[in-house]
């Protein structure tokens, strides 16, 4: 591959790489959580919140709507200003 073509490619792909990073991220802290909590609740049999998995579940949640709101609008929205910046040029 030519020099310039890898530039121009990693040109294009860069803004992209922090929403793949973050769905990656969200990936493996969704693993996380369901191996930390087993099925279970975050509550613990005694009625007591598990402090270490209740903020596991929080950050889960947080990356989720992230991954599945967020990250989808920002995309979409950048692929549309390519494509308009490209048929105004």
């Amino acid at each position: 591959m030519k020099p310039e073509t890898r530039t121009r490619m990693w040109r294009e792909l860069k803004p992209f790489v922090a929403p793949a990073i973050l769905v990656v991220i969200y990936a493996i802290v969704r693993l996380i959580y369901g191996a930390a909590s087993s099925s279970h609740g975050v509550l613990t049999p005694s009625g007591g919140v598990d402090g270490k998995l209740a903020a596991l579940a929080l950050a889960t949640l947080g990356l989720r709507i992230l991954v599945l709101v967020v990250i989808p609008c920002a995309v979409v929205y950048r692929v549309v200003m390519r494509l308009l910046r490209t048929w105004t040029s």
